[in-house]
C-alpha cells in the first residue's frame, strides 16, 4: 500500500504521494471522498509548466517524451479550455482565446 500525505494549502487539498507525487484539488468548499486501493506506484513523468506573463500561445517544453494530458489553469485557479498541438513527443503548443497567465499540468 502507498502511504500518502494530505494538507491544506491555501485553501486547496493537496494529497502527496510518498513520491512527491501531488495531485491538487482546487474546489473551494467541496467535500472530496476518495475510496479504493492505491497500489502499484505509478513511475509515471509529469511536469508542471508556469506561464508569468500573460500569452494567448503558449509553447511548452516538457521533455516527457510522449503526448500527455494537459490542463491548465489561470493565475486564479480557474481552468481554460484552448487548443493543444503537440509539436513532437517532446514540446506542447497551447492557444488560448485571449492572454493570461497561469500553470500546465503534463501528465
Amino acid at each position: 500500500m502507498t502511504s500518502v500525505v494530505v494538507r491544506d494549502v491555501q485553501n486547496k487539498l493537496v494529497v502527496n504521494d510518498i513520491d512527491g507525487t501531488a495531485v491538487v484539488a482546487k474546489e473551494k468548499g467541496t467535500t472530496i471522498v476518495v475510496t479504493g486501493v492505491i497500489g502499484g506506484v505509478s513511475q509515471d513523468a509529469h511536469f508542471v509548466y508556469t506561464q508569468s506573463s500573460p500569452s494567448a500561445q503558449w509553447v511548452v517544453t516538457h521533455n516527457l517524451a510522449k503526448y500527455p494530458s494537459v490542463t491548465v489553469v489561470d493565475s486564479a485557479d480557474n481552468v481554460v479550455y484552448g487548443e493543444v498541438l503537440y509539436d513532437s513527443l517532446n514540446q506542447v503548443t497551447l492557444t488560448f482565446a485571449g492572454a493570461f497567465s497561469g500553470e500546465a499540468f503534463f501528465n
